[in-house]
């Protein structure tokens, strides 16, 4: 099963790297379009099951591509919020398509019984309580 999780992500991760992204990097910047506001990184890291250091670490190079921006809150200095920036939005745009690509290639060496019964239980195992 490792193997297997592995080398999806290797495979999708080859066809978003030409836009510098991973796929934690596109899952946050598909979490902030989604949320539709600048969110707190604690609540990135929830949304996403990931670590405060995770998501640090996606943050900063995501910061550096220009594709979020960090800005303090001015309502409560202590918060940092997470903005979307337009290259963001853009890269977004351009990555999903290929995700998406990704995804049926590999889909495709399955039967159409073996989707029928394996969609419904990744549906299932990703629904949230």
């Amino acid at each position: 099963m490792y193997k297997s999780n592995l080398a999806n992500v290797r495979f999708i991760e080859e066809k978003l790297a030409p836009l510098g992204l991973t796929l934690g990097r596109l899952c946050l910047l598909y979490a902030l379009q989604r949320i539709g506001r600048p969110a707190l990184p604690s609540e990135l890291g929830d949304d996403l099951a990931v670590t405060r250091a995770n998501i640090s670490g996606l943050l900063a190079g995501l910061e550096k591509l220009g594709m979020i921006r960090r800005e303090i809150d001015r309502a409560d200095r202590r918060r940092i919020l997470v903005h979307l920036t337009e290259k963001g939005v853009e890269t977004l745009r351009k990555a999903w398509p290929l995700y998406e690509a990704a995804i049926a290639e590999r889909f495709r060496t399955l039967s159409e019984d073996e989707k029928s019964v394996l969609l419904p239980i990744l549906r299932k195992l990703s629904a949230r309580s």
